[in-house]
């Protein structure tokens, strides 16, 4: 076990130490409501904590912990407990994901450990590097933190990225390592030496679906300007909000059991009628009732807070998809997954 009681608590630690204390089911609603990245970070807190002092505790809780003696200390098993949060915030086998990162967490230096890094320092470090430099490490990140990443990056810079991306082939383990070493004063990593399938337009098109829609658009157009093939190729394996429609209904109900009703009601505001109805469909004959007035009761939203909505179930739908459990396909035929 580590311990930092001599050391200024990170928010990653503060976050871990309240999680610890709530008990499996708290902690796990509050892990769903964070980015992947965020899970990793404060997961990695909770693994290696050791026991925390009601003193220590008092320190993130506050009022909350008043009633604690203040000699008593709060004992939990860590590793055990945030196996098991983790497999109810994400299920059995994203939480073996992040447990496996978590891991590696501890003792990497280089490439891997930018996925533990702030978006905003991660493009601090590649800004000055060559563009095809910044495609590979970008590439490496996973959709959700390379987006991100994008967004602190000079448009013109991001538009030459995305290309570079949707166009790279499979990277030479040797070529990853030397990229490892010459990043490793700046950063802590290990790069695995099986890592070679790296970028293609299937990577592009699972970065833009997590970006703000106006930022995507602008990107995607000046890609067009730049490589009209590579763009067609990035958008043909896209899968946006309205194409919810073309799942079939028994994997529809999966993606309906994953998403809060309010956050549903505010993603279809001015949505096609036609995803309503599909969502009025897969619903009881109670729930759609209820829905429906839901739906009717809800007053002017702005777009931003629609769009967010609308990413979340996406999110929710792709996290499905990347464990197997529905297939997603667009009209073209690539399978998105």
């Amino acid at each position: 076990m580590r311990s930092r009681k001599n050391a200024r608590k990170t928010g990653a630690e503060k976050a871990a130490q309240l999680l610890m204390v709530m008990g499996e089911q708290g902690a796990a609603s509050v892990l769903k409501l964070l980015r992947n990245d965020e899970v990793q970070k404060i997961g990695a807190e909770m693994t290696y904590m050791g026991e925390m002092s009601t003193d220590e505790v008092n320190l993130v809780l506050s009022s909350f912990l008043e009633q604690c003696s203040t000699d008593d200390s709060i004992s939990i098993e860590a590793g055990r407990y945030t196996k098991d949060v983790l497999i109810q915030a994400l299920g059995a086998e994203a939480a073996e994901r992040v447990l496996e990162k978590i891991t590696l967490g501890g003792n990497t230096r280089g490439l891997d450990s930018l996925k533990w890094m702030e978006p905003q320092l991660i493009a601090g470090i590649i800004e000055n590097e060559h563009p095809q430099i910044q495609a590979i490490v970008i590439s490496y990140l996973g959709a959700e933190l390379s987006g991100e990443v994008l967004t602190y990056l000079p448009e013109n810079s991001v538009v030459e990225i995305c290309i570079r991306m949707a166009e790279m082939e499979p990277i030479d383990p040797a070529a990853l390592e030397e990229l490892n070493s010459s990043l490793e004063k700046q950063v802590e990593g290990v790069v695995s030496k099986q890592s070679s399938e790296m970028g293609g337009a299937k990577n592009v098109a699972n970065i833009f679906n997590t970006l703000e829609k106006n930022f995507e658009e602008s990107i995607i157009s000046k890609i067009l300007e730049n490589n009209i093939e590579t763009a067609m190729r990035i958008q043909e394996e896209m899968f946006v909000f309205d194409d919810l429609k073309k799942i079939p209904d028994k994997d529809f109900q999966l993606v309906l059991r994953e998403v809060a009703t309010d956050i549903l009601v505010l993603a279809l505001k001015g949505a096609d009628k036609g995803l309503e109805e599909k969502v009025l469909r897969n619903m009881s004959t109670r729930a759609a009732e209820i829905f429906s007035e839901d739906m009717e009761s809800l007053g002017p939203v702005k777009v931003t807070e629609v769009e967010t909505a609308q990413k979340e179930i996406l999110v929710a739908t792709k996290q499905l998809a990347d464990s197997d459990k529905i297939v997603l396909s667009v009209d073209s035929g690539a399978m998105i997954g």
